[in-house]
């Protein structure tokens, strides 16, 4: 099921319970406080991009752009990893390169999947971290440090890309 239609659901389920206007207040709520809360955990530019922030955690950083038929099939899979990995010190953060931020946002309409999201229209970040293929998924360990890059996304490697989650979220735990 997807994201959105998961939040549907728990918004037509809170919504009978409560009074008409209630429930428009909490269903508006729900609806917006999820997007909200990634985005503030988030920053939305590459300049504000600082992966210090994020020591402790490991972070799988994805670079997609809106014309890329695998980043399409990517967005699940992140999706997959943020619930396999809730609360256990995962950061998923997707860097887009697209020159326009219309595409970026019609794309992310399309897969209907909330994944934080940094614009990196004039691809700095790319530029910074050897980018040369769409999509590029780099994962950083709990120190910072540059672990893995998986180059293109390819379905039958997911077990793969998981496998190196996997170790680095379970090495060096405190």
């Amino acid at each position: 099921m997807s994201v959105l239609r998961q939040l549907a659901w728990r918004i037509s389920a809170v919504i009978r319970r409560f009074p008409r206007r209630t429930a428009y207040l909490l269903a508006l709520a729900m609806a917006v406080l999820p997007v909200a809360a990634a985005s503030a955990a988030t920053p939305m530019s590459a300049a504000d991009f600082n992966l210090d922030a994020f020591k402790g955690k490991v972070v799988y950083l994805d670079f997609w752009a809106s014309w890329c038929g695998p980043c399409k099939l990517s967005f699940p899979y992140m999706a997959s990893l943020e619930q396999s990995y809730a609360g256990k010190d995962l950061v998923v953060v997707t860097v887009n390169l697209d020159h326009s931020r219309k595409k970026a946002d019609a794309f992310l309409r399309d897969v209907g999947i909330q994944i934080p999201v940094i614009y990196d229209e004039k691809g700095k970040l790319a530029t910074k971290f050897h980018v040369e293929q769409m999509p590029t998924s780099i994962l950083f360990d709990r120190t910072g440090k540059l672990r893995y890059v998986h180059k293109g996304f390819f379905q039958d490697k997911e077990d793969d890309y998981s496998d190196h989650v996997y170790q680095l979220i379970n090495e060096n735990q405190k």
